[in-house]
């Protein structure tokens, strides 16, 4: 098996294939039969447009009910933060030297030259991946960092913002990294500024937006009208119409499909969701196998429950809801198209030891391969260590089929099915006959003394 979906289809009908009564009603010359899948295809058509629509505006209530409103707050918030900074940061100092002070583990420095060699110092004590505040400049917190993949040291000035840069090896071009960032302050308020215009703008948008009907309401209406009439009057029965009552359920389909297309490199597109999963309490999009290829790993979506399930050879190992906090179908929905779109191929069939140990007894080894963590012989006595009375000892072999005479029963049965000595009794009685000639040498030994 590889990584590919198992999901495979074949279609042997065409779509538009006629039944009887088209196939009667097209051999009268009926205008009406060109008329009836004139509008199939247009209702079909002005039904999937009204699905995007309703998908959009659920997107957009979202949006003007959480998203815009929170950015809003957090850049109001940052704005007024900047501003403090900027009325209660140092000024810069005046002269050829232009620098004040800097205050770094306590002491404070004056010296230009001093404080360049103090900086450093203090850097490189700053450990991989560490951030600690090691002094003040220009009345803000002074904190430094390194990162690991960058090879850089960087720094922030801590008001009620932060203000951030990288650190050099250079004394002089240090000051002139901390000052520059405090120096442009007054340009991220202006981007702020501007950001929070933006967003308010947005914000205002999208309820104009969601105030708009569905354009091709009303052409829908009656074309739907028109088609039951059609088929009234051909004879066909009524028409089944499909109902989107939650176009989230929508939007958590698209996202499989999307899904699908980018970790199989397949080309399905939207209409083909229910053929290629017509249950939609069993909608599997991740299958592979252990190394081994001994165990099968699977990973399944209930659109029903609003579940997601992980099997091994169809064994349930876990089932988690998407309603996280009981909060509903639709927040269920939501979630569940969340972790589809963030979600990788290889994060749906990654399995948690735990569970896995929990619902099989099974273990998981270096190389991703499942193993029953009782069928090892630690001791090496040739035992499984299942079957061993104590696995930790080798100097002791009784085995668990010792006890009541179970070892004997087991020999018997061995050899009455195949009719071949069992291994087990073949290592016992080697390990007792050793066991009896060390003892006979011992009794020898303390003879001649």
């Amino acid at each position: 098996m590889t990584s590919k979906t198992p999901v495979r289809v074949a279609e042997d009908v065409d779509e538009s294939s006629l039944n009887y009564a088209e196939i009667k009603a097209l051999a009268t010359g009926d205008p009406k039969i060109k008329e009836k899948m004139d509008l199939d295809n247009e209702v079909t058509k002005l039904k999937m447009l009204e699905a995007n629509y309703k998908s959009n505006s659920y997107r957009l209530e979202d949006k003007v009910a959480k998203n815009y409103p929170e950015e809003i707050a957090r850049t109001e918030k940052l704005i007024e933060a900047v501003k403090k900074d900027i009325s209660d940061v140092e000024p810069k100092a005046e002269g050829e030297e232009k620098f004040t002070s800097i205050t770094i583990a306590g002491e404070k420095i004056t010296d230009k030259k001093l404080f360049g060699e103090r900086l450093l110092e203090a850097i490189s004590k700053v450990k991989i991946n560490e951030s600690k505040v090691i002094g003040k400049y220009r009345n803000m917190d002074l904190e430094v960092s390194y990162n690991f993949f960058t090879n850089e040291h960087n720094f922030s000035l801590n008001g009620a913002a932060k203000h951030s840069g990288e650190l050099g090896t250079s004394a002089d071009g240090n000051l002139t990294r901390l000052d520059n960032a405090l120096e442009k302050m007054p340009e991220k308020l202006n981007r702020l500024e501007e950001k929070l215009i933006s967003t308010k703008e947005q914000l205002e948008n999208a309820k104009e937006e969601l105030k708009k009907p569905f354009e091709k309401a009303d052409e829908l209406k009656t074309k739907v009208l028109r088609l039951a009439e059609l088929n009234k009057l051909l004879d066909m029965g009524d028409v089944e119409e499909k109902r989107n009552d939650n176009p989230l359920v929508e939007d958590v389909k698209r996202a499989i499909i999307d899904f699908c297309n980018r970790e199989y490199e397949e080309n399905h597109s939207y209409d083909e969701f229910d053929t290629l999963y017509p249950d939609l309490k069993h909608i599997g999009i991740a299958y592979t196998n252990t190394p081994d290829e001994r165990h099968g790993i699977q990973y399944e979506l209930d659109l029903e429950e609003k579940t997601w399930t992980q099997y091994i050879d169809d064994t349930p190992i876990k089932t988690e809801s998407f309603d996280y906090e009981n909060k509903g179908e639709n927040e269920a929905l939501r979630n569940m198209k969340n972790e589809i779109e963030m979600s990788s191929f290889n994060d749906l069939v990654y399995v948690d030891s735990e569970d896995l140990r929990a619902a099989t007894g099974l273990d998981i080894d270096d190389e991703g391969n499942f193993y029953d963590p009782l069928s090892k012989d630690l001791d090496n006595d040739g035992i499984p260590d299942r079957y061993d009375n104590d696995f930790k000892d080798s100097d002791y072999f009784e085995s668990t089929y010792d006890v009541e005479d179970n070892f004997h029963n087991k020999e018997e049965t061995t050899q009455r099915s195949d009719d071949k000595p069992s291994i087990l009794g073949q290592i016992r009685a080697y390990q007792n006959e050793s066991k009896t000639e060390e003892k006979q040498k011992t009794k020898e030994q303390e003879f001649l003394r």
